[in-house]
């Protein structure tokens, strides 16, 4: 079983150290048990980094227009009664599943702020230049401001298919 001790000796060999600047991608049933769970997962993740920035993206907000332009990644009009079940955004709404318990638990600490983009929020404690930063036009914002930060991407439990970090590359590519 994982312990807090186990975690943060962890961060620390992968040089996440008390002023880490990260975003963490978190998926803790790929960590095995773990001693107090998520707020032993969160607890570590918190001790470890001065900065910390999580995905707690709302895709149950998200509505598709039935027509839009080519190849872009969306389904346009492929199923109009998911438009009729989203929901409003706003900041107490829990990330989607997707996203986790973790950003989720963050979300909830005292301090923790969230940015308001309706489906692509970020959460953090000591990054509200980033969170502010965001805006409809520019979702990746977060990601760029932690870049300048001298941040890292931290994929704990997950792989490179978690990594939204990876938009943001595109982006500047």
């Amino acid at each position: 079983m994982l312990s807090y001790r186990e975690l943060t000796t962890r961060l620390r060999e992968l040089g996440i150290g008390p002023h880490g600047r990260v975003i963490a991608h978190v998926y803790p049933p790929a960590l095995g048990p773990v001693a107090g769970g998520t707020e032993t997962v969160l607890g570590g993740l918190l001790a470890s980094c001065e900065i910390l920035l999580m995905p707690a993206f709302t895709f149950q907000t998200m509505v598709t227009p039935a027509a839009g332009p080519p190849e872009n990644g969306l389904s346009y009009g492929s199923d109009p009664d998911q438009n009729l079940r989203a929901e409003f955004y706003h900041p107490n709404l829990p990330p989607d599943p997707a996203f986790g318990e973790v950003a989720q638990a963050l979300q909830k600490r005292p301090g923790a702020n969230r940015s308001g983009h309706p489906v692509l929020s970020f959460v953090g404690l000591g990054a509200d230049g980033g969170l502010n930063a965001q805006t409809l036009e520019n979702p990746l914002a977060p990601i760029g401001w932690l870049a300048e930060q001298d941040g890292d991407v931290l994929l704990f439990g997950t792989n490179h298919i978690s990594n939204f970090t990876l938009h943001y590359a595109e982006q500047l590519a």
